[in-house]
């Protein structure tokens, strides 16, 4: 299983591979709100690696979010980036800035939340 300073690492690159993208043309802005998605989970899957919890799929992973009562307050959050990576990778969503910026909104709530 992944440590949780692997978890950390991969969230950070996620980001930063999001912040990378052309934002101009809407396919990249698709993956950015994926990275973004991704960089979430993996800051929650560090955060349950420090507590010995290593959910093996999305749904384990969705059930542990939302009946922890450390990451339950968040767990909309992650959903809505959740659908939102969703979207983008199978309903060829071709996303804007605003579809961005709450992705962007999102990890923000979820990293305040985690101390990131």
């Amino acid at each position: 299983m992944p440590k949780r300073h692997e978890h950390h690492k991969r969230a950070q690159d996620n980001e930063s591979l999001s912040a990378a993208l052309n934002h101009t043309i809407p396919h990249c802005v698709d993956w950015a709100v994926t990275m973004l998605f991704y960089a979430g989970l993996h800051y929650i899957d560090a955060f349950l690696a420090g507590k010995n919890a290593h959910p093996l799929n999305h749904e384990a992973r969705d059930e542990e979010i939302e009946s922890n009562g450390s990451l339950s307050p968040i767990y909309r959050d992650y959903r809505r980036l959740k659908d939102l990576s969703r979207a983008a990778r199978y309903e060829i969503a071709n996303f804007g800035p605003d579809q961005l910026n709450t992705a962007r909104q999102r990890l923000a709530k979820i990293k305040q939340h985690l101390g990131v």
